[in-house]
């Protein structure tokens, strides 16, 4: 057994390291970020996401943000570090965390063709639990960061100028994670190469891939670590083992499901089938919302991540919020239906 959960942790890695993976997804998520923190000035941040801005406006925009991204919990850690790192609020900062890898418009559309009203249930219920988790943690933390954030802007004053040619950078790369993994991606990259080559000063481009690169150096390797242990935990837990846990309908079996999907690692869409193939052998209908709602937005990998990014209180806090909200939705949809 420990020389199957050995290969399929070996398995996964060079799967997510496979070269067009790596290219046309890994690559593009930390130069998005790189660009993020270098070529964005603070005061543009802040005036949209940051704690003096209009909370209910900043976490409604953040809760649907992600339906421009097909990204999974992993990928999209080095954007919200960055958002983070610049002074974003932390209810537009968790909001954004969940939906990019929960919400998508192809996620929506391959959950209703495989799993019908399961599938658009679960795409409902993920902007309002984005908007819930970020509301919860800007009402918990949101004055501390506050205070956070006005102490690094006094020591750090935010650049002047409208960044125009940074955010034509951040459109053309989200423009790639929106095009599939083919030669229409790679002109794309090239693309978004050239323009920061000959829009950008010398050091304005040292700067972005040196933001790209630190936060390469900060991630990258957790998150191959954690993708491991991940993979290799699945062949320990027996499918007879899942369905029992996850066949009643009850909130019990909700928050097993959501706890379950949250320590298991997905790639972008994988879910769906993943949850087709567990219905079928006897998960019922709220522990299947629940693995969907944060089966994608968390794994281990990500979850360490997470805390070391906010600190323990405030990562536990968003996690055990995704996985006690996650159930809630199962349980909601069980009542209705």
């Amino acid at each position: 057994m420990w020389q199957t959960a050995l290969r399929e942790g070996l398995n996964t890695i060079l799967t997510y390291l496979d070269p067009l993976h790596l290219l046309l997804g890994i690559v593009p998520a930390f130069l998005i970020s790189g660009a993020i923190a270098a070529l964005l000035d603070r005061e543009s941040i802040l005036r949209f996401f940051g704690p003096g801005a209009n909370k209910w406006i900043a976490i409604s925009v953040a809760s649907i943000a992600g339906a421009i991204l097909a990204v999974c919990s992993c990928s999209i850690l080095p954007m919200f570090t960055s958002m983070y790192k610049i002074g974003a609020g932390i209810g537009p900062a968790t909001s954004f965390l969940y939906s990019g890898p929960a919400i998508n418009t192809a996620a929506i559309f391959i959950s209703a063709a495989m799993l019908g009203r399961i599938g658009w249930a679960r795409s409902l219920s993920a902007v309002i639990l984005a908007f819930g988790v970020g509301l919860v943690m800007d009402l918990l933390f949101g004055k501390a960061r506050a205070r956070e954030t006005i102490q690094d802007s006094t020591e750090n004053p935010p650049k002047a100028g409208i960044p125009w040619k940074g955010l034509l950078v951040i459109f053309i790369l989200v423009a790639i994670y929106m095009v599939g993994p083919n030669l229409y991606k790679g002109i794309l990259m090239a693309a978004a190469f050239g323009i920061g080559y000959l829009l950008f000063t010398q050091e304005q481009r040292l700067n972005w891939y040196r933001e790209s690169w630190s936060l390469f150096k900060l991630i990258f390797p957790i998150l191959i670590g954690g993708v491991f242990v991940a993979s290799a935990l699945k062949v320990f837990v027996p499918g007879s083992v899942i369905v029992k846990l996850f066949g009643a309908e009850s909130f019990v079996s909700n928050i097993f499901s959501s706890l379950i999907g949250a320590l298991l690692y997905f790639s972008t869409l994988t879910e769906v089938p993943i949850t087709r193939s567990l219905i079928e052998m006897g998960m019922s209908s709220g522990s299947a919302i629940a693995f969907l709602l944060a089966g994608p937005a968390l794994s281990l990998p990500s979850m360490i991540l997470i805390n070391r990014i906010m600190g323990i209180k405030r990562g536990m806090t968003y996690i055990i919020l995704v996985i006690l909200f996650s159930a809630l939705a199962g349980s909601v949809y069980e009542l209705i239906f």
